[in-house]
């Protein structure tokens, strides 16, 4: 019981890089969100801080029924953030050559399927990728096969060739934004199906396996779902997992933050790479995170999956991500190199799980 106190309300900390596990008090800023976090709910929060060469990850509230308090190893639905890794996926095939950003969709889609009429602009990757497709947030026929408590589980290839199959968007291509589940979750479908795979196996080969991201998949083995935390939703009540089929891309991965916080170290050190010495996978992650176009409101902006926004004259990329039963941010301060992961496993505010990482984006917010 003292131990899930003081994770509830004092803020445990560990660092994750760098030598053994050193427990100490959450930075003011990072204890100030993971109280506000976990106030009056049933779940946990954990709060991942990348600072130069070290991380940390500070646990708040309780993991499951048992008021264990969650560790960077516990496994949380990240929602949407799987977009980010969805862009990368396509970063990736774009400098492998298997694919260029102006790549029909139609190309990639059976040959019975006609998206658009002749006469229409053509859907592109990169369209995908930016939410510019023209494409609805979500298929109209998603309701068809939606259970309320795990929408997307029953959505399979036909049901998404069947909508796609004769679907003229209102707008052109490529004009404007608008966000898009069925357009990301259709660019992880189209990218594993030129791979010969399926999504999930395509991020372990081609991200996780290469970064070390030994807990971010789709499907998890024992040991993981042993450490997944239990969702829950606005009430307060258990939360069925969330699973996907033909629309993975938009928001499968569970994940930590032990591990997004190695993400993050991967992506910072792919910005800082020269070009003589990066990497393919380095060149990808530029490539994700360079700005393509607007989106939305102000000054933000949209690379392949990763949104961007200035704050206080610095570049923050960012994604954030929800399921029924979880909350999650990540962000990168581009110029400081100062990365921020949130992962809450009660439906709270989306809206306040974002401005609080930002806000401890910003500088000397984490000090």
């Amino acid at each position: 019981m003292r131990t899930t106190l003081k994770a509830a309300f004092l803020g445990i900390a560990v660092a994750v890089l760098g030598g053994c596990p050193a427990w100490g008090q959450s930075p003011p800023a990072v204890d100030s969100l993971g109280r506000a976090l976990v106030e009056n709910q049933p779940g946990g929060a954990v709060i991942g801080v990348l600072r130069d060469d070290s991380s940390s990850v500070h646990s708040f509230g309780r993991a499951d029924s048992t008021g264990s308090a969650p560790s960077a190893h516990t496994l949380f639905e990240i929602g949407s953030i799987t977009k980010t890794f969805t862009g990368l996926l396509l970063a990736d095939a774009i400098e492998r050559g298997t694919v260029d950003p102006s790549t029909p969709v139609r190309s990639l889609l059976p040959d019975s399927i006609a998206l658009a009429p002749a006469e229409s602009t053509t859907i592109t990757l990169e369209h995908l990728a930016t939410h510019r497709s023209g494409l609805p947030r979500l298929p109209s026929n998603l309701a068809a096969t939606a259970r309320p408590a795990d929408p997307y589980a029953a959505y399979g290839d036909s049901a998404l060739y069947a909508f796609l199959d004769g679907y003229a968007p209102p707008r052109a291509s490529g004009t404007s934004f608008e966000y898009s589940n069925l357009g990301t979750g259709l660019l992880g479908h189209l990218l594993a199906r030129r791979a010969d795979t399926t999504y999930a196996a395509l991020v372990r080969q081609r991200i996780a396996e290469p970064l070390g991201l030994s807990d971010t998949r789709v499907h998890l083995t024992a040991d993981q779902q042993a450490r997944f935390a239990q969702g829950h939703n606005r009430a307060g009540a258990p939360a069925s997992p969330w699973h996907f089929d033909a629309l993975a891309g938009a928001g499968a991965l569970r994940s930590t933050a032990a591990d997004l916080l190695a993400y993050l170290r991967a992506h910072r050190t792919a910005l800082r790479a020269a070009p003589d010495t990066a990497t393919p996978l380095q060149r990808a992650m530029q490539r994700a995170l360079s700005p393509r176009a607007a989106a939305g409101d102000g000054d933000a902006q949209i690379g392949l999956g990763w949104h961007e926004t200035e704050r206080n004259g610095h570049r923050v990329a960012w994604h954030n991500g929800g399921t029924g039963g979880f909350r999650t941010f990540i962000g990168l301060n581009r110029t400081s190199g100062h990365g921020v992961v949130v992962l809450v496993n009660t439906a709270v505010s989306s809206r306040r799980v974002t401005k609080g990482g930002i806000r401890l984006l910003d500088a000397g917010a984490t000090d």
